[in-house]
């Protein structure tokens, strides 16, 4: 009940801030990124580092040191570490940030000492906390981890120097968005010189604008649309179109489109920076941009006939895309290769995951970890709510291992979106 009242509560305060997370080749063998031998391993905890006390009564600015390990400061490039909330499940709000070293499993937590609400790397060696607030305005105090020497800076929130309104990122940064003023919705880009605007879709010609996807070197932008009457669903219920656009952002001008009598998910995904990935009902379709073709895998959808499958987010640089499967009785992470056809799943290689349902995850920058939380029953975030009995694993595809980091109680995730928002991950930059 302590989960589901807490997470009851995170989803309250995030909603009011979030109105609107080549040819394919017959498949040969299937190859899994996953070398072997495999092995699962229970995850090492180290002792708390003792931290003196320090007062919560308001202040501009106060600071201390916390030991932290060599593996936290000096963490190689570019695999970085993870960082999770952390804290007693009885309390609605964390106090506490854990370490995990995805290398071997090993643990360091930092007690912040005062509970927080939203958290993110600012970058490689920055790590920010809000504390009293929530994700609909300002948070009253910042805190400030600086990994590399142990720093804990915390500021009253007006005084610090990159101050932030809310939890989420603001669209007026942003090169490409959704216009929610037209009924019809409209796509804008945002020239990132003069921040003029301009109208990249028509919001009067009758098609409905339902999810944006931009390439990762902003040279593509795919666009998920609806031709017809359209309603958006008021659950949390899947959203699907019936055509993809894409257009090139150098010249604002639309260069593809396809229309599929099957529904098309609004969650797509680039490969790279000019392969597409969208799915038709159950089967993944890839689209090539630089050569304008289109192609779609039959591979998955045979491997997994029951299925519903959801793309997941790739990593830099990859030749392949990932993908959630789930069905009346298990669900798994998988890979496939758009140049060699290989199709395998990282889940098939440890029994932890016999019987059960990967319903988030959050991959590394370069796809050398993959943390996935999963649950005896439910689906994947957000389609099923509030699985409870779920658990926390952390993957190394390099050397095949399993690190168990139990159960999701003590780490405070929202449940809200896939993948896992904020990313835990430290960034590579």
């Amino acid at each position: 009940m302590n989960r589901v009242f807490r997470k009851f509560i995170l989803f309250t305060l995030f909603l009011v801030a979030c109105q609107s997370t080549n040819p394919i080749i017959p498949a040969s063998p299937i190859s899994s990124p996953l070398p072997s031998p495999t092995t699962e391993i229970p995850i090492a905890t180290q002792a708390l580092t003792a931290i003196p006390a320090i007062t919560s009564a308001p202040f501009d600015r106060d600071t201390r040191v916390v030991d932290l390990p060599k593996w936290i400061k000096y963490s190689s490039f570019p695999n970085g570490i993870l960082a999770l909330p952390y804290g007693d499940i009885n309390n609605d709000r964390p106090s506490k940030v854990i370490f995990v070293n995805p290398d071997n499993g090993v643990t360091f937590v930092v007690d912040l000492q005062k509970e927080f609400y939203h958290y993110y790397w600012r970058d490689r060696d920055h790590i920010v906390f809000f504390h009293e607030g929530d994700c609909s305005g300002s948070p009253k105090f910042i805190s400030e981890l600086i990994v590399f020497n142990g720093s804990l800076q915390r500021y009253e929130a007006k005084t610090h120097p990159e101050y932030i309104l809310d939890c989420y990122p603001n669209p007026n940064n942003e090169i490409a968005r959704l216009n929610y003023e037209f009924s019809e919705r409209v796509v804008e880009f945002v020239d990132p010189s003069s921040r003029e605007v301009f109208q990249l879709t028509n919001p009067s010609d009758g098609v409905t604008d339902i999810s944006i996807k931009l390439s990762p070197y902003d040279d593509f932008l795919a666009v998920v649309q609806f031709k017809g009457d359209f309603e958006f669903p008021k659950s949390q219920s899947p959203i699907f179109g019936n055509q993809i656009s894409v257009f090139d952002l150098g010249t604002q001008r639309l260069i593809l489109k396809y229309t599929e009598e099957q529904g098309i998910l609004s969650e797509v995904s680039f490969i790279d920076y000019s392969n597409l990935v969208y799915m038709r009902g159950n089967t993944p379709c890839l689209i090539m941009i630089l050569s304008q073709v289109k192609k779609c895998i039959h591979n998955v959808p045979n491997r997994f006939p029951d299925s519903t499958i959801i793309l997941t987010k790739n990593s830099e640089g990859s030749r392949t895309f990932g993908f959630l499967y789930f069905s009346q009785n298990q669900g798994g992470y998988c890979f496939y290769d758009i140049y060699t056809g290989g199709l395998g799943c990282a889940t098939d290689r440890f029994s932890i995951f016999n019987n059960q349902f990967v319903i988030n995850y959050s991959l590394s920058s370069f796809g050398h970890y993959v943390l996935l939380e999963y649950s005896s029953d439910g689906c994947p975030i957000p389609l099923c709510d509030y699985p409870e009995n779920t658990n926390l694993a952390l993957i190394d595809f390099h050397e095949g291992e399993l690190f168990e980091l139990g159960s999701s109680d003590s780490y405070y995730l929202s449940g809200l979106f896939r993948p896992l928002h904020p990313d835990p991950w430290q960034p590579w930059r």
